[in-house]
């Protein structure tokens, strides 16, 4: 409840300086009182009923203009919510008492010196702040008063055109003054609730800029994790299996195990290349300036000839004509499942099809191997299949490890093209 007074007053203050709101205020109470001293001087000492009213008008005249009016507009008040009702053009019976017991004072107060009838002047500006619907029958309302007040109804009647066009001249430039200057003050205020508007608004866009960079900076994080597995992590894979392969067969044949060093010493190299250029571009290093189908088949003939499948690689026209993106990723599904396959499978026959159909393209790769743990995506540890899904999903695409009939596995991946 307390938030709200404090919130409005800080957006009425930010339409206009407070040194603003206090000049006027000290400019409006130091009238009152220079007019009040010369109705003192006039009369040459304060005697009679009449002044004794006088000052017990201004006192609580005062009092309602600080309270309902200057206060609000310096300071945290507890008359803000009603007061920024007002200004704001609701509806609001506290309002409406302020102005109509202020008014009632001043027409009082003009009765005993017509030199107070001035300060219908900042009541008025009161009322053009509310809505024209509102201000204009009020004004003739307030005008209606006036001039009962001052003058009777009798004297009009008596009255020529030059004294009706006097009359109507005077009114209706103080009224446009007051009008003005009330407009003014609401269109500055309309304009400050803007600038907080907008100055909230790019506070936001700051957080959320700030929130934005975080997330890619975990992106990146994740990327490269995905990117490691994709590159150490396949070639260490790679050269403990060949490894233990060719400890396996150097007693038994020596020669074979002396080959399968040497391709060791190349998958090594190779991996170094591959860290030193992910290191300094901080991205993968993938697909580079080779075309997808090249890569794929290279890809199937290295694997079947290291775990000596029967590898089946079929890639349909068209495949080297897709983005960049997409054919990283789908080399990568098939990099990464034919590493699973020579990890897990014990497969015989492999098969890698790449198809390329007019809105989409779709790589499964399939083995008639040992088939899938049921929860081989969550493993910890294992990030392989994970980051897999989340580079295909991160093109819109979709991907998938299911078992397959009546053994084996299937990985497949979709990513939506325009070809």
């Amino acid at each position: 409840m307390n938030s709200k007074p404090s919130s409005a007053s800080a957006d009425f203050k930010a339409a206009l300086p407070r040194g603003f709101y206090l000049f006027a205020h000290v400019m409006i109470l130091g009238a009152l009182g220079l007019i009040l001293y010369e109705h003192w001087d006039h009369e040459k000492a304060m005697h009679g009923q009449a002044d004794v009213l006088l000052i017990g008008l201004i006192v609580v005249q005062v009092l309602l203009y600080l309270f309902f009016f200057a206060f609000p507009t310096l300071i945290q008040w507890p008359a803000w919510p009603w007061f920024r009702g007002a200004r704001e053009g609701a509806v609001h019976t506290m309002w409406w008492g302020y102005i109509v017991a202020s008014i009632a004072i001043v027409l009082a107060e003009s009765r005993i010196d017509r030199s107070f009838q001035w300060f219908l002047f900042p009541y008025v500006c009161h009322i053009f702040v509310r809505p024209f619907r509102i201000s204009i029958p009020t004004i003739l309302v307030v005008i209606a008063a006036f001039l009962l007040n001052m003058i009777g109804w009798d004297k009009p009647a008596k009255w020529d055109m030059e004294d009706w066009l006097s009359v109507s001249f005077t009114a209706v430039s103080w009224f446009f003054l007051a009008f003005l200057i009330a407009r003014t003050i609401v269109t500055s205020v309309q304009r400050g609730r803007l600038i907080l508007e907008l100055q909230a608004a790019k506070r936001e866009l700051e957080l959320a800029r700030e929130r934005e960079i975080e997330l890619a900076a975990l992106r990146e994080r994740e990327r490269l994790a995905r990117d490691l597995h994709d590159t150490l992590g396949h070639a260490l894979v790679t050269l403990t299996v060949q490894l233990e392969a060719a400890q396996r067969l150097q007693a038994t044949d020596p020669s074979r195990a002396a080959a399968l060093l040497a391709e060791l010493q190349k998958l090594t190299r190779s991996s170094m290349e591959d860290l030193r250029r992910s290191l300094a571009n901080l991205r993968t290093a993938g697909l580079g300036d080779r075309p997808l189908t090249e890569s794929l088949r290279i890809l199937c003939a290295e694997a079947g000839k290291r775990f000596g499948a029967a590898m089946d690689c079929q890639v349909t026209e068209g495949a080297d004509a897709l983005p960049p993106a997409v054919a990283e990723a789908l080399w990568r599904v098939a990099q990464e499942g034919l590493t699973n396959i020579e990890k897990h499978a014990h497969a015989h026959r492999v098969q890698v099809n790449l198809t390329v159909q007019p809105k989409e393209v779709a790589l499964r790769v399939s083995d008639d191997g040992a088939g899938p743990p049921p929860d081989a995506e969550e493993k910890p540890g294992h990030y392989g299949l994970r980051g897999l899904r989340e580079r295909v999903e991160g093109l819109g695409g979709t991907f998938a490890v299911a078992a397959a009939m009546p053994g084996g596995t299937v990985v497949e991946a979709r990513i939506p093209v325009i070809t």
